[in-house]
């Protein structure tokens, strides 16, 4: 929550006069941390030396580029070895089965060199064409056998385009219209081309932007577009790879996380006029009497476990003495015991909303203060530390998130001094320009916590965001997803639209979740560091038997989770389990070495 509240809580319903004082008889005895076991034990075994997997995959590409690196990315995270050239000279290495070039063209792909690549791929390989090619030699004689009947004229302008249905794992058929401004081949497809995107202009379909055909025994993937670039476009890599790819097997982790920021924390008094209209009760009595028990409803009805986090006070004191703005903490205290029962967790914010970083941090258009010295930073924490074991006194702590995303280096030190139980720390997983905020990966980190980054955020998903949780669900299997209370107070974060709305659309969001990915793992931020621990740590190596596929798995504990991209799902599999996923299938090994069987070659 950016807004700051210099509050003195009260009880805003005798009814709430009345719970609160039952709580409080029973709450000097100290409340359960956690009423649910955590499902998975978090790892303490060192890693072991990483093998540089085997070049399955050849890069094509004359110059570094946001692309090229966002390709090599995704790459990474799916455990596929890749070499890079920057030119042809008409051979592909044995290892390798993909071909993706990352470069509009390459002066080597003319001539001999184009009728080369066509005629590998035409013997099986996969080739992929990361963006929008240009209107050279090269497009022009490999442009037949790619599908394009005619279109080499001058580049059309778009500003929307349209996934095709059952591309995308989840939010079939998405309309993307959020300030796009790109350009595409005007091309003409024969009818065998299995188009993916479509560019839109003013709601009409101009020109296929995306399309895979099949050429001989092998296969291509045209990108008539230059949106892959960035971590926001790992997931469509991903998915394109999916796209090209008989059988594709990569791991992933296998988390659902919704986050609840500045929750619990202090709450505004008095009115809202727009809930005072709709429901007759002051702030605090609508989200006790309607926001709270819709929450508790979600996750009942979706099995989600919530992770809150606890924020003290919004006062701006920097240095010590470090103290509670009243002592009247019962409604934080109602809060945290209904977070814990409904199966949540309870981690830490900030003693007072300002994010650890020191004299000298560039905040972005943020009202927030920087700590003087890290000694500052430390006493805050441990302030924080001590008022939520006055009403948990058995509690250990496990999770952070900073305060709107802001967390220093050094910050982070004094967490992990400070906290020594501390576990997962959850920042941002998508970068924005212009914002200095804690970006992650999802990895173990050499401090010994681990990073498990909030990808979305909001009640209502507009369509980049749904993108970017179906691009994460297809790459990582994770959708982790953050709120806050007062997004319902927020303009600009859903007020207007009023909150059976907001409830209404998270409701849509969550029922096409789980409708497409029925063994999606719904956790807490603590549990999801485990599944984390167990992603970074696998190495995989893939090799064919015949019709059947071999993985061997390096650093495998207890139990590994895959995404399975295949057209048939194999008719025998040996150390694993088998579930539906968004159009494609996951995997949980149960052992070291999984076989999947078909009955033909796939």
């Amino acid at each position: 929550m950016k807004r700051e509240n210099h509050l003195f809580l009260f009880l805003s319903t005798p009814v709430l006069c009345v719970a609160l004082g039952l709580l409080l008889t029973v709450s000097h005895r100290g409340m359960p941390m956690d009423p649910r076991p955590s499902r998975l034990a978090p790892l303490t075994a060192a890693e072991e030396e990483a093998e540089i997997p085997e070049p399955e995959v050849l890069l094509l590409a004359e110059e570094d580029s946001g692309l090229l690196a966002t390709v090599e990315d995704t790459l990474d995270l799916m455990r596929t070895g890749w070499i890079r050239q920057d030119g042809f000279d008409g051979t592909v290495p044995a290892s390798v089965r993909t071909v993706l070039l990352c470069s509009p063209s390459l002066d080597d792909l003319e001539g001999e060199g184009a009728v080369a690549l066509m005629n590998w791929v035409a013997d099986g390989g996969m080739l992929g064409l990361m963006q929008t090619p240009s209107s050279d030699g090269w497009i022009r004689i490999a442009g037949r056998k790619l599908g394009i009947m005619d279109g080499f004229g001058d580049y059309l302008e778009y500003h929307a385009f349209r996934w095709e249905e059952s591309v995308l794992p989840v939010f079939d058929g998405l309309y993307f219209d959020e300030e796009l401004d790109d350009f595409a081949m005007p091309v003409r497809l024969e009818s065998d081309c299995r188009v993916l995107m479509t560019a839109m202009n003013g709601g009409e379909a101009t020109v296929p932007i995306c399309w895979t055909r099949d050429i001989g025994e092998g296969r291509a993937v045209v990108c008539n577009h230059s949106l892959i670039s960035g971590k926001d476009a790992r997931g469509m890599v991903n998915m394109l790879l999916c796209a090209l790819e008989d059988v594709l097997v990569y791991p992933i982790v296998n988390a659902g996380m919704v986050f609840i920021d500045d929750f619990p924390a202090p709450q505004p008094e008095g009115f809202d006029e727009r809930l005072r209209l709709q429901y007759g009760m002051s702030i605090q009595g609508f989200f006790r009497n309607h926001w709270w028990p819709d929450m508790k409803a979600f996750a009942r009805d979706y099995g989600l476990r919530y992770t809150g986090v606890l924020v003290e006070t919004y006062n701006k004191t920097m240095t010590a003495p470090f103290v509670p703005d009243t002592e009247d903490n019962s409604l934080i205290r109602y809060y945290a015991s209904e977070l814990l029962q409904s199966g949540g967790e309870l981690g830490l914010h900030g003693y007072n909303h300002q994010p650890l970083c020191l004299t000298g941090w560039q905040y972005a258009d943020e009202d927030y203060d920087t700590w003087k010295s890290t000694e500052d930073m430390e006493g805050a924490v441990k302030e924080l530390v001590r008022y939520g074991h006055s009403f948990l006194p058995d509690a250990v702590f496990t999770s952070y998130v900073p305060p709107s995303n802001y967390l220093s280096d050094e910050g982070q030190a004094v967490l992990v001094k400070t906290v020594p139980t501390l576990e997962a720390v959850s920042g941002v997983y998508l970068p924005e320009l212009g914002i200095n905020a804690r970006v992650q990966e999802f990895r173990e980190e050499a401090d010994g916590t681990v990073s498990v980054p909030r990808i979305t955020s909001g009640f209502s998903l507009d369509p980049y965001v749904k993108q970017a949780a179906a691009g994460e669900l297809s790459l990582h299997g994770v959708f982790s997803h953050f709120i806050h209370p007062d997004d319902v107070l927020d303009e600009e974060r859903g007020a207007l639209l009023g909150w059976e709305q907001l409830k209404t659309d998270f409701t849509d969001a969550l029922t096409e979740i789980t409708e497409a990915y029925p063994a999606l793992r719904w956790c807490t931020a603590t549990e999801a560091a485990a599944a984390v621990q167990r992603y970074d740590r696998i190495r995989v190596s893939r090799r064919w038997e015949g019709n059947t596929l071999v993985l061997e798995l390096g650093n495998f504990y207890d139990e590994a989770w895959f995404c399975l991209s295949a057209k048939e799902a194999p008719s025998a599999v040996e150390g694993a389990q088998i579930f539906e996923a968004g159009g494609q299938m996951w995997l949980c090994a149960s052992r070291s070495t999984v076989r999947l069987g078909w009955e033909e070659t796939p």
